[in-house]
């Protein structure tokens, strides 16, 4: 509490360090009302010691931004000149950009701090300017800091708030208590408090209010923090960097920081959202065995790790194995798990010397000395003879946590399967369902002991509901093939028509099938009218909102021009894409490439627009920012188009909806009902619609997609609605 702070009446340069009473203040209370001048680094700098622990103890914060105009700026207000409040925005944010390119690490901590409070909707910003010149803004910063019992401090003074400032120049700051016996100290604490209120509710005479919602967007854009566990391992470092006076100071830090690296722990604010606990109770009851099937983006993973916690608490031990099917999945594991505060992980991969790691556990594990661990791996390396003879010499309490799982339908990963003795089991899989192989989907349920609806299921339905993930609108739009397409499309239909039984409405499985599906598979893949429609869908969005956090999937391999050249299509798609917006930044992302995190990190900081990528962005991509989908390339797989759209709805600041571009290849003219491969054609279009019918059956605009399918449905008699129903 803060009236059990002993803090002094003045804090002065070389004697009492104003930086500690920053601290201490900071470290006990529960609200904090700052009226700061502007943002610049002689104005923030010393709130970054002990900020996130005031966010890890629930602080919320206001503040009053004055003083940030110039005087033509003030001069062109009062003449009636940029009277938009928006004009405020863009000069603070303009301050933050030029502030952004000096930072210190403390400084971008205090950012990532105040943009971590305005995702939890903990802090709230206003700016100030004068009515007339009359009426001009104190210089002075002062703040109020109040505690949980309502115990109030108060500090004032013309100090800047800077490292250099604080600690090097002679500056000072009053102090005022609310709860001292001193009438006139209680009486400055009330006066700077009634200011700060008055001026919070537009009640100062002298004054204007201006909301400032812009710069909330800004910062939390430009400074993403997604945990409060990320803020305070900044702040480690940060306070190791401080020297600071008082030993009663430098003990609090020390005990602080030392019990916080102990221990495993929810690495977020909030305790596991309901239905994170409610699966670990259903796994629990499952003999702890199941499968957790759950949307892209609801939060696979941290479900999964708090199971591993909540076992944790029982006995103080952590073993686990983590299957992943990519290596940019294990990194994204590893980061994920360390969190939640667990040590010791290890990769199982070609790149690591895993091997004398887990020789190691095996045998202080047959000496009874056990270890905690996370171990990580691909299904290929899963599947190494080596691995599974060590992993079963590890006793059969380890965890398992199969990520993807319906990689496990493959015939080695199945294989090894059979011999492993851990008990406890976990899949995650957003579709645990393989397609067309319900054989192996069968093999996973039993392999989890699960059946469906599974031991837990969180519907992409139930996602955007709850708003955990965003809404969208979906756009499907029709693509005819050419006549020569349309002829060797119609060539190919012919030869599966003796494999196709009327009867059944399904095809006969054999290699020959499967050859003439991909051969006309490629042909819907490349259609050439796919070219000008991409063209007419960028120039339309172009025209309605900005084209940025843009995902365009693509038909791999080549295509060919009318006079017989061959292309790229990614190549050309992004020649369309530069020919009609020539400044919209764009790159590849191919499965290859060796800098994929970098474009990452540039498509997500807003560097690049528009990424064109094949299959690579399928599983194992988390890049909440993207909003916009064309979806040049088709595809049948419902595990494939599912996670497309996944990948697309994620929760992002200022993010209000994704939308959804996808192309519908169909015949140049219908076939006709009496012809002899109607039923064969009907059966395929239905095929196309499943993927339709997932992505319309929960966008905004459901309606709309019924009508652009209106004439091919009613053609191939088929009901959108109906098929939805199915799912």
């Amino acid at each position: 509490m803060l009236n059990e702070v002993p803090f002094k009446i003045v804090y002065s340069t070389g004697e009492s360090e104003p930086i500690e009473f920053f601290f201490d203040a900071l470290m006990e209370s529960k609200s904090f009302d700052l009226g700061l001048g502007f943002f610049s680094s002689t104005g923030i700098n010393v709130l970054s010691a002990g900020f996130a622990y005031f966010i890890h103890r629930g602080g919320k914060m206001r503040i009053i931004i004055n003083d940030l105009l110039s005087q033509k700026d003030k001069d062109a207000i009062e003449n009636g000149i940029n009277q938009s409040d928006s004009y405020i925005d863009e000069e603070i944010i303009e301050n933050i950009k030029v502030l952004s390119k000096t930072l210190s690490k403390q400084d971008e901590h205090f950012f990532n701090c105040l943009s971590y409070l305005i995702s939890q909707k903990r802090i709230e910003f206003i700016a100030t300017i004068p009515v007339n010149k009359k009426g001009g803004i104190a210089h002075n910063k002062y703040g109020i800091f109040t505690d949980e019992n309502n115990n109030k401090v108060v500090f004032n003074g013309s100090a800047n708030f800077s490292k250099n400032a604080l600690l090097n120049n002679v500056e000072s700051i009053s102090c005022y208590k609310s709860w001292t016996d001193s009438k006139n100290e209680m009486q400055r604490s009330i006066y700077f408090e009634d200011i700060f209120n008055k001026t919070w509710q537009g009640k100062s005479k002298n004054i204007k209010i201006i909301p400032i919602e812009k710069v909330k967007s800004y910062i939390q854009d430009t400074f993403p923090v997604y945990n409060v566990q990320q803020l305070i391992d900044e702040e480690k470092t940060l306070v190791t960097e401080l020297i600071f006076q008082s030993e009663r100071i430098n003990k609090k830090i020390k005990e602080l920081y030392s019990n916080n690296e102990i221990e495993p722990h929810f690495p977020f604010l909030s305790e596991p959202r309901d239905y994170q606990s409610q699966a670990y109770k259903n796994w629990i009851n499952n003999s702890y065995q199941g499968i957790f099937a759950m949307a892209t983006g609801t939060g696979k993973t941290i479900t999964a790790l708090n199971c591993v916690l909540e076992e944790y608490k029982k006995d103080g031990n952590y073993r686990a194995l983590v299957l992943v099917p990519t290596l940019a999945l294990i990194e994204q594991w590893k980061k994920e798990i360390s969190l939640f505060n667990f040590k010791n992980i290890i990769e199982v991969s070609g790149r690591t010397k895993w091997r004398e790691e887990i020789t190691k556990i095996k045998n202080d594990y047959l000496w009874n000395i056990t270890h905690n661990y996370f171990i990580v791996t691909t299904y290929v390396s899963f599947t190494d003879p080596l691995f599974q003879k060590l992993i079963n010499l590890l006793g059969a309490d380890i965890i398992l946590i199969a990520d993807e799982a319906h990689n496990i339908g493959a015939p080695k990963v199945k294989s090894a399967f059979k011999s492993l003795k851990l008990n406890k089991r976990i899949a995650l899989s957003a579709t645990p369902k393989r397609a067309y192989d319900p054989e192996g989907t069968i093999e996973i349920e039993k392999i989890f002991n699960d059946n469906p609806p599974y031991c837990y299921n969180f519907s992409m339905k139930d996602a955007i509901e709850k708003e955990f993930l965003t809404n969208y609108f979906y756009y499907p739009r029709l693509v005819e093939l050419t006549e020569e397409e349309f002829d060797n499309y119609i060539h190919i239909s012919k030869k599966l028509l003796k494999y196709f039984n009327s009867n059944t409405n399904e095809l006969k499985k054999c290699s020959e099938v499967e050859k003439l599906l991909l051969l006309r598979k490629q042909i819907i893949h490349k259609a050439k009218n796919k070219l000008i429609l991409f063209q007419k869908i960028v120039d339309k969005i172009k025209k309605q909102r900005e084209l940025k956090f843009c995902f365009i999937y693509v038909p791999e391999g080549f295509g060919k021009k009318d006079n017989g050249e061959k292309f790229s299509y990614i190549e050309e798609l992004t020649k369309i894409l530069y020919k009609i917006s020539p400044k919209t930044t764009s790159n590849t992302f191919l499965g290859g490439d060796s800098n994929r995190q970098d474009k990452l990190k540039g498509f997500s900081e807003g560097k690049i627009d528009v990424l064109l990528a094949m299959k690579c962005l399928d599983e194992g991509v988390d890049v909440p920012k993207a909003e916009i989908g064309i979806f040049v390339s088709s595809t049948g797989n419902p595990r494939q188009f599912i996670q497309r759209r996944g990948r697309l709805l994620r929760k992002s600041p200022n993010k209000h909806f994704a939308y959804i571009y996808d192309m519908i290849v169909t015949p140049k003219s219908f076939l006709s009902a009496d012809s002899a491969f109607y039923n064969l054609e009907r059966s395929l279009v239905r095929n196309e619609f499943t993927r339709v019918a997932y992505f319309a059956s929960l966008s905004l605009n459901f309606y709309e997609s019924k009508i652009t399918l209106g004439n091919i449905s009613k053609h191939y008699n088929l009901d959108i609605d109906e098929i939805i129903n199915e799912l």
